[in-house]
């Protein structure tokens, strides 16, 4: 089965040596996706879980579009915190982007990000 790269400038660039995403088949798999705007790479919300779930999702779902896919389709999600504490302020917003049916979902505390991160997510979607 092919693995096709996919990269939008439409979500942050990766920060390291590693794609965006791959579209396998039927399927597509993100890497850990950062609450940094495309246009600037800046991070949005320093700190606050609110805004940068939100961003991370806008930049989850532009990812996806590129691939052929969108949040409806997103069948697994693996959530990053910094601070568990902050999961209900985050589930709350997450509930907005998978309003029904939400995917299937790991979320666990790693500690500490980098300048402010304090949450990343990785996706697996099925393809529209």
């Amino acid at each position: 089965m092919k693995a096709e790269k996919i990269t939008t400038n439409k979500a942050p660039l990766p920060g390291g040596w590693y794609s965006q995403a791959f579209r396998v088949g039927d399927l597509v798999y993100t890497a850990g996706i950062t609450a940094n705007d495309p246009e600037t790479q800046e991070l949005v919300a320093p700190g606050d879980i609110v805004g940068q779930t939100r961003q991370v999702l806008k930049n989850l779902e532009n990812i996806l579009l590129e691939a052929g896919s969108d949040l409806d389709h997103v069948i697994k999600t693996l959530v990053f915190v910094s601070d568990i504490d902050n999961f209900s302020e985050f589930d709350k917003t997450y509930k907005e982007f998978f309003p029904q049916n939400p995917p299937a979902r790991s979320t666990m505390q790693i500690g500490k990000f980098n300048n402010g991160m304090v949450i990343e997510i990785e996706a697996v979607a099925t393809i529209i």
